[in-house]
């Protein structure tokens, strides 16, 4: 359910005497369970109650405004929150790339507005936003397989969503053009200027003033340097098929990586190609994702996964299986199951399950909890075998 709230604006259109009607809503969605974080190599295994195992939790506030001549301005501001923390949802700042959390200008999770925020116009030339807009490549990703980014998906595991450490699914200071529609197709064009001119400097451990250049920190236009990032995208989706294209194209020469204080100036060029694409056959639906990952340094991985859905009354079934193969021939593994059981339109109750064995050293840090096993350089040979499996539920409003 949406809540709605409508807004009977008297604008005086001059030209045309129509009334302006607005709306603002708030939706989201709470996804808590109990979860097994299991290194099967390692023999380490944590068990317990978390939040995500089926979906982001997440809570929206939206709005739009109807300009008239089919013209609409249009915002969404996302805040992404943990289901089962107190803790977590204080706003705390990220300690990257600084002696201290109190200097990085980083949100961490439950920061207000962490996630997708945009402000734009749509109509009959399509829509166009600013701010810090989802990448397309994201709902290329979601296209591909049915788990969208959650446990069995292989997302920031075998998948990337840009070439960042953290695999982000968006840029800040960004202007993405997305245009209308024509018989199903749909065109994406995305921008975020590069910025390599800040001066970089040991970080103060009681301010923000002193924080060394990083890609994707944004404290103002040139106070902080950040990765380059272009995107071109194609959307289809006519009948029982949908596919998607899209090609991240990113520029890291000269901006400082995050991580450390004084960390070395990126001199690489990274190009991320994903297609995904699924076809409904009545009850079934069947699914392809690939991708590859090449940048002017050693990087130059290939992931593919084939997978699909059945329904069943109120019962859906899924399962994925990849692979991942990295520059020297060495492959990483991937099995994803999982089972909705839905209760309502809104509320399931579901099962997951990830299984990887990581024999490419290709698990993202974003994911990949180091603290169990030890350094990622003892991830290997039956160390690098990693499983999730989360039984929860999961409400829509």
């Amino acid at each position: 359910m949406i809540y709605t709230v409508k807004l009977a604006a008297l604008a005086t259109l001059a030209a045309t005497g129509a009334f302006a009607q607005s709306s603002v809503q708030i939706d989201g969605i709470m996804d808590a369970g109990w979860q097994s974080i299991n290194y099967k190599g390692a023999s380490n295994t944590v068990n317990g109650f978390n939040g995500n195992g089926s979906s982001t939790s997440q809570l929206n506030i939206r709005g739009s405004e109807d300009l008239g001549g089919g013209m609409k301005a249009e915002f969404r501001v996302e805040t992404d929150w943990s289901t089962v923390s107190n803790l977590a949802n204080q706003g705390v700042a990220a300690s990257i790339n600084s002696t201290s959390s109190a200097n990085s200008i980083n949100g961490a999770n439950s920061t207000f507005g962490n996630g997708e925020i945009r402000v734009g116009v749509a109509g009959g030339f399509g829509r166009v936003d600013f701010g810090a807009v989802n990448y397309n490549t994201l709902g290329t990703y979601v296209t591909g397989q049915p788990f969208g980014t959650a446990i069995g998906s292989g997302f920031r595991t075998m998948y990337i969503n840009d070439a960042q450490a953290t695999s982000q699914v968006r840029a800040e200071n960004a202007i993405k053009y997305l245009s209308p529609s024509f018989s199903g197709l749909t065109v994406s064009l995305y921008k975020s200027n590069k910025q390599d001119k800040a001066q970089t400097v040991a970080a103060s451990g009681t301010s923000t003033t002193g924080l060394i250049s990083q890609p994707n920190a944004f404290g103002g236009l040139g106070a902080y340097d950040q990765v380059g990032t272009q995107e071109l995208g194609a959307n289809y989706a006519n009948g029982p098929l949908a596919a998607s294209f899209s090609q991240i194209k990113q520029d890291f020469r000269g901006v400082s990586g995050a991580g450390s204080s004084l960390a070395a100036a990126g001199s690489t060029e990274s190009t991320v190609n994903t297609f995904g694409a699924n076809y409904a056959i009545g009850d079934a639906k069947l699914f392809g994702l690939y991708q590859t990952n090449k940048n002017t340094g050693t990087t130059n991985n290939k992931v593919m996964s084939i997978s699909a859905t059945y329904t069943m009354g109120a019962v859906v079934l899924m399962a994925q299986v990849g692979s991942l193969e990295n520059a020297a021939g060495v492959k990483s593994n991937l099995t994803g199951l999982g089972a909705d059981y839905n209760l309502s339109k809104r509320t399931a109750i579901y099962l997951r399950n990830e299984s990887i064995n990581d024999k490419a050293n290709a698990m993202n840090a974003a994911v990949n909890p180091a603290a169990i096993v030890g350094s990622t350089a003892a991830q290997t040979g039956d160390n690098a075998k990693f499983g999730r499996t989360a039984i929860g539920i999961r409400h829509a409003f």
